[in-house]
């Protein structure tokens, strides 16, 4: 049902209504858990805002379409690409996004095919990481985003690939170079994953493009970037949140105007 309204009226209203409960509930089961709820709904709000009129948005794991749709519904101008490994939630995707610019690959530093993991009871946790139990497991090609994009302007991007970001990361070191774009991304867990990864290493990656990693709510402020004890400290419970924005230092004054443009600060 939710993979049907999804980019619909009433979809987008049932959206709205969730969050609305999401704030409301917050002090009243886990107030623990507000700072990350908080932090996920302003996310939500920004990565639809966040791209120039004219631009282009870059969706890594599109999964059922929500973030795609929502940027296309806000700014209709903006150039829509997206990336999505799982076969069947990519013909839908095509199906039903025809503005989309689609890739039916996963995403990581070196191309090739590999194992890719399904949960068919929750498909928003596909994964390369292996080491999950009760998963399908389908083989995919792998595609490095410099080779997909060697020459396209992207001004913004969303990744959220279940641990395997840092690899789709290194695999589009020069798309990232040459644009600057502004990287809403998840990051969950402590420790390195199967794949090698963690969230040390993933800032430690911006760091060395010049990259600074802040929250959600701390994106139209001036406040300073998240230091990597501070940024791995965010990974313990209670977590401050799994969605974060890495931002180029030299589009951090631009990045924070639209940030507050978007939020309804200016």
């Amino acid at each position: 049902m939710r993979e049907a309204l999804v980019g619909t009226g009433p979809g987008n209203f049932l959206l709205a209504v969730r969050r609305w409960r999401q704030l409301r509930g917050i002090s009243l089961r886990n107030p623990e858990k507000s700072g990350m709820i908080a932090n996920a709904l302003i996310a939500d709000k920004l990565i639809q805002r966040l791209c120039a009129p004219h631009g282009a948005f870059l969706d890594i794991g599109a999964h059922v379409g929500s973030v795609l749709s929502s940027v296309h519904r806000v700014d209709g101008t903006v150039k829509i690409f997206a990336i999505e490994a799982d076969p069947r939630k990519a013909a839908k995707l095509r199906k039903k996004f025809p503005f989309c610019t689609l890739f039916e690959v996963a995403v990581g530093e070196e191309t090739g095919r590999a194992e890719f993991f399904v949960n068919p009871a929750a498909t928003g946790y596909n994964t390369l990481v292996p080491g999950h139990e009760n998963r399908e497991t389908i083989t995919v090609p792998i595609a490095r985003l410099d080779d997909l994009l060697p020459d396209a302007r992207i001004d913004l991007i969303k990744i959220d690939i279940e641990g395997a970001e840092l690899g789709a990361l290194r695999g589009g070191k020069n798309l990232i170079r040459r644009n600057g774009p502004t990287i809403m991304f998840e990051s969950c867990g402590t420790g390195l994953n199967a794949l090698g990864y963690s969230p040390e290493l993933l800032w430690r990656w911006f760091h060395d493009m010049d990259y600074v990693v802040v929250t959600p709510d701390r994106l139209a402020h001036e406040a300073p970037p998240l230091a990597l004890e501070t940024f791995l400290d965010a990974h313990h419970y209670p977590f401050r949140s799994q969605n974060f924005f890495a931002v180029s230092r030299e589009r951090s004054d631009e990045i924070r105007s639209r940030a507050r443009e978007s939020l309804g600060m200016n």
